[in-house]
Order: structure tokens, then C-alpha cells, then sequence
């Protein structure tokens, strides 16, 4: 019998803790000044958001909007005149890693995308250096944008595929069609991108293990560096939630039909939803970027920005009508030197946040780092990890590091929550959903 048993392992999908404190404990305050916030902070990860897609999916609770007919080279003139705030207020940051996300960056016209490009290098990101990603749609992408990605060397090209049944498209409220997906896998599988990922969902209304076995088959067949498995979350005022549409009663048993596959198929699963080919090589070994203590700096409407005791942003929604008055308002600011949205966090917070990012995404938990940055053992503080420990979940790999097993890794979505803050957990609760 377990001497702690606070988990909840009934439901397996209570939420993905991709950040924390999640953007909904994020709130107005007091103007506080770009310079102070980083002037002891020496580095950062690098993010820029492109909100815009040419369709919102069913499922989609991102920061984006559809097919906008005007003034997106509006928005990119802005982000380019916040790099150049940033830049005379910070002017010794070193960026690492980089993303470029959305929303769907490959909406961009070629032009467009190349001027992004040239922008974030001239604001700093070395490419050839450090690892950076790119999103992309299948109806977006040409070849001419995979030759731009590869001629910035761009090391990472992602694209959510999400199924390659019709039916199951439909479902998700996505109309995309294979042969549109198809066409994309094929371009991106031929072009020697340095890695491409491919993301599927599973627990799509009226989705079988046999259909989701189908769509892993056709995936693996590119043999893609990394494969997504992500659960299907049905959100508040997305298309799926308007529709109260309900969760598939056998979602966790399609995730292990589905880990298995790709466990005997040659990848090797790196977390609860990333599984990597095994014999893909890191591309860019000397980046030395660490998502659990490293500072991210974000550009553009929607985007996140983190350092160690304050994360910050635009103001977040869900609908069209509201997405597109905060993008409005981005593009009409001319002082990107103040920040006055967002959340501050005590060592508590900081504490939560450490565990969480070190055993979920793939990360492992340093005992060494962690007392010394907080000055305590963490086993010390929180019970959870001992449940873990208790429940095999969680294995010391090397002296005092430990990470999630193969089973662990499962209930990443019950595990991240639990480590919510009381704080947190009012804070979201009294958000007002837009």
C-alpha cells in the first residue's frame, strides 16, 4: 500500500504542463520597466509567434486567427520595431534555442517568411548554432519554404498531420485533405531538412486502435525524426467544446496501442508525447540549452517571455473577435520598453515550476541543481516525488538524477497538475475566458 496515494490515475488527461504557471493566472499590473526585469539575466531562449493560420481547428485553443486578409506585413513591421526596443534596452543578451511558432508561421508568403528570417538574425539568433524549430501546416508548406527553412538552416521542421483518415479529420473540424498532407510529408521527406517532426491526435470521435495503428503505419513509412502523440483535449470556446462534443472513453488505451507500435517500430519514447527515432543524431550538441533553468525571451502578439521570478505576455483569448483586437493593439503600440500583463513568481512558484519542467517534456530531475538553487532537497518538500519513487514512476538514472520511467511518462498529465500551486489553482479558476 502506497503511504502517499494523492494521485489521481483514473483520469489520465487533466492537463498538458507545457509551462507554469499556465497563462491564465496571468494578470494586469504596474508598468514595470524591459530593463530591469533582465538586467541580471545573461541569456535566453528565443520565440517568436505567428498568429495566424488559414483555418482554426476544431480543437484549437492556440493564440491565432484565421485567415486574416489584411495588414500581416503590419505585424511583421512590429515585431521587427519590439526586436529593435529590445535590443537598445538589453543590448548584451545572448540568445540560444529559438522556436518560431503560432498559429502557423508557413502561412507567410515566402517573402514574408524570409524577412522574418533576416529579422531574428539580425536581432541575434545564430541558426547554424543553435537548435531552432519551425511550425507548419500541410497546406501552408511549398517547396520554396522548405529551401528557405534549410538556407537559414533552420535545423527542426514540425507539421501537425493529426490523422490520415478523412472521417477523422472532420471530426477534429479541420478540412484538410490527405492528399494536401500527403503532397507536404512527401516535400519535406525528400528535402534532407536536418530533423522534421510529425505530430498525430489520438482520441478523435470515433477513432479505433485500428485506424490509429493505420495512421502511425503511414507516418513511420517517412521515417520522421520525432513523432507527436498528442491526446485530444476538448477546451473551453474552441470548436470541439462549443459543440460539447465528448472526450473518447478509450483514449489512454489508443496511447499505449500507440506507444507500443512505435516502441517496436525503431523509436525510443523521450517523454509522455515525443518519441525519436533511434538512431537520429543531435544536430546542434553545442547549444547546451536547458528548458528547466533557461530564460525565454518572446516576440509578437501571444507571445510568452520567462525569466526567473516573472513571466510575462500580451493578454490571451480564445475567440476570433477577441484574438484579433489584441493583435490590433499590439500592432498600434509604439513602447515595447514596459511590461504590464502578466504573472510574478515567489520561490514557491519557482520551486513548482523546476519540478514540473524536470519531470515532464522530457526532462530529469537534478537534486544537485535543485538544492543548489533553492537550498533544499526537494524529496524534502514534496511528497509527490516519494508517491513517485513509491509507484516505480520515477527512476534514478545517474547519482541524485532522476526521470519518469516508460510508465511515468504516461500520466505526465496527472503528474504536472499536481504540482500546481494553490495559488495557481484559484488564480485559473478566476480567469474570465475570452
Amino acid at each position: 500500500m502506497l503511504i502517499s496515494n494523492t494521485l489521481d490515475i483514473t483520469q489520465p488527461y487533466q492537463g498538458y504542463t507545457y509551462s507554469y504557471p499556465h497563462k491564465s493566472t496571468y494578470r494586469e499590473f504596474s508598468p514595470i520597466k524591459l530593463g530591469d526585469i533582465w538586467k541580471d539575466e545573461k541569456s535566453a531562449f528565443f520565440y517568436v509567434h505567428i498568429p495566424f493560420c488559414e483555418m482554426r481547428c476544431g480543437f484549437c485553443n492556440l493564440f491565432t486567427v484565421s485567415n486574416p486578409k489584411e495588414r500581416v506585413s503590419k505585424y511583421i513591421e512590429t515585431m521587427q520595431l519590439q526586436m529593435e526596443q529590445i535590443s537598445e534596452v538589453i543590448p548584451d543578451l545572448h540568445l540560444k534555442n529559438f522556436a518560431i511558432g503560432g498559429g502557423t508561421p508557413t502561412f507567410l508568403t515566402t517573402d514574408e517568411l524570409e524577412l522574418l528570417f533576416k529579422t531574428i538574425v539580425d536581432f541575434g539568433v545564430a541558426p547554424q548554432k543553435f537548435f531552432g524549430s519551425i511550425e507548419a501546416s500541410p497546406k501552408t508548406l511549398n517547396l520554396e519554404k522548405i529551401a528557405l527553412i534549410k538556407t537559414y538552416k533552420i535545423a527542426r521542421l514540425s507539421m501537425g498531420i493529426q490523422s490520415w483518415i478523412q472521417d477523422e479529420m472532420k471530426a477534429l473540424g479541420r478540412p484538410q485533405k490527405i492528399e494536401t498532407t500527403l503532397k507536404a510529408v512527401e516535400d519535406i521527406a525528400m528535402s534532407n531538412v536536418e530533423e522534421f517532426n510529425l505530430d498525430l491526435i489520438y482520441g478523435i470521435h470515433n477513432q479505433t486502435e485500428k485506424s490509429f495503428i493505420y495512421s502511425l503505419e503511414k507516418t513511420i513509412a517517412y521515417q520522421p525524426t520525432e513523432i507527436f502523440l498528442y491526446p485530444l483535449y476538448i477546451r473551453e470556446l474552441t470548436g470541439l467544446g462549443v459543440k460539447n462534443q465528448k472526450q473518447n472513453q478509450h483514449q489512454f488505451q489508443l496511447y499505449i496501442a500507440g506507444r507500443d507500435f512505435l516502441l517496436n517500430n525503431g523509436y525510443v519514447q523521450t517523454s509522455m508525447r515525443c518519441f525519436r527515432r533511434k538512431e537520429a543524431i543531435d544536430c546542434r550538441p553545442e547549444s547546451n540549452y536547458s528548458a528547466i533553468t533557461d530564460n525565454m525571451i518572446g516576440i509578437g502578439a501571444g507571445a510568452r517571455s520567462y525569466t526567473n521570478n516573472l513571466h510575462y505576455s500580451t493578454d490571451y483569448a480564445v475567440k476570433r473577435k477577441e484574438i484579433k483586437m489584441i493583435i490590433n493593439n499590439y500592432m498600434s503600440t509604439k513602447n515595447f520598453k514596459n511590461v504590464n500583463y502578466g504573472v510574478a513568481l515567489n520561490i514557491e512558484e519557482q520551486k513548482r515550476r523546476f519540478l514540473i519542467k524536470s519531470l515532464t517534456d522530457g526532462g530529469s530531475l537534478n537534486q544537485a541543481i535543485y538544492k543548489n538553487t533553492f537550498g533544499v532537497i526537494p524529496f524534502e518538500e514534496f511528497q509527490i516525488l516519494n508517491e513517485l519513487i513509491e509507484r516505480n514512476w520515477l527512476t534514478e538514472i545517474t547519482s541524485n538524477i532522476y526521470a519518469l520511467n516508460q510508465e511515468g511518462m504516461c500520466y505526465e498529465d496527472v503528474i504536472g497538475p499536481a504540482l500546481y500551486s494553490e495559488n495557481s489553482k484559484q488564480l485559473m479558476n478566476g480567469f474570465e475566458w475570452k
